[in-house]
């Protein structure tokens, strides 16, 4: 008689490892080093700005919890497209400034500092097919909510402080005189920024074409013609001019066309096409 054999459970591990933004402080990072951190470093700073647990829901939302190997966490991921794009980096040269940057370990949430690379650089590639343009939009939305949240914060806080360092012990009668309304409205909408706004015009990107461009003279004919057309009818004359607007058109797309056009067919193209403009 053959025993029954127990049917082993293998428990699986979860797929989707997800760490709170609730991290250990900078003087919990472990770092073996003796010089402190510098808790006013940029990437500090920024980690403390970012809603992390927000960002953490947008990008688990494409993944499985059930099949495939674990996942990342989260906050790596998310840090390390942040730096990516911040400093302009490829993905090997943002997975070896990870590995050699201490505050940008600390900004993607590892517990220590670490020698090895975090991921391997081709793992970017399938992070952006498998995040999609809905995950980013999620986390514009949900750093845009959090900035302006803590931007109401700050607001509130300082108008508490202007009331009460402006609110006296014992206040005296109001002696003021009247103020209209419109005082008021003025008053309210009075600009609060201050400094001079510097525009550099010469370094704003436009498609402006070259003064010699034949393309140029050839919308000058153009609308030429038009107005030839628009005047014709209110003339006196009994014949229309002659502009030779067909013989300018082919003369005009045989230079286009060409590739390289030698310079003595588009100087004489572009005498053509001044010919017929002025005519």
């Amino acid at each position: 008689m053959h025993e029954k054999q127990a049917k082993q459970t293998k428990t699986r591990a979860p797929m989707i490892r997800s760490c709170s933004s609730k991290q250990l402080t900078l003087a919990e990072f472990d770092w073996p080093f003796q010089t402190d951190l510098d808790a006013n470093n940029r990437w500090v700073k920024m980690s403390q700005c970012i809603p992390w647990d927000e960002l953490a829901e947008f990008y688990y939302q494409g993944l499985s919890s059930g099949t495939g190997r674990p996942a990342k966490d989260a906050r790596l991921v998310i840090g390390a497209v942040i730096i990516k794009h911040k400093l302009c980096l490829s993905d090997v040269e943002t997975v070896l400034q990870i590995q050699e940057n201490p505050y940008m370990q600390y900004f993607v949430g590892l517990a220590g500092f670490q020698m090895e690379e975090p991921f391997a650089s081709s793992l970017l590639v399938e992070i952006r097919k498998r995040m999609g343009q809905s995950v980013f939009e999620g986390f514009h939305q949900a750093i845009m909510g959090a900035h302006d949240g803590e931007k109401e914060k700050i607001e509130s806080k300082q108008k508490n402080q202007e009331t009460h360092q402006s609110k006296p012990h014992d206040e005296p009668e109001d002696c003021s005189p009247a103020v209209s309304d419109d005082d008021e409205v003025i008053q309210k909408e009075a600009p609060t920024h201050q400094g001079k706004l510097i525009l550099d015009a010469t370094v704003v990107e436009q498609a402006i074409r070259y003064p010699t461009d034949l393309s140029l003279l050839n919308e000058a004919r153009e609308f030429s013609e038009q107005i030839i057309d628009i005047l014709y009818p209110h003339t006196a004359l009994e014949k229309k001019p002659r502009t030779y607007r067909e013989k300018a058109r082919k003369a005009f797309l045989a230079i286009v066309k060409q590739r390289r056009p030698s310079e003595k067919k588009a100087a004489s193209r572009h005498q053509t096409a001044i010919t017929v403009s002025s005519s």
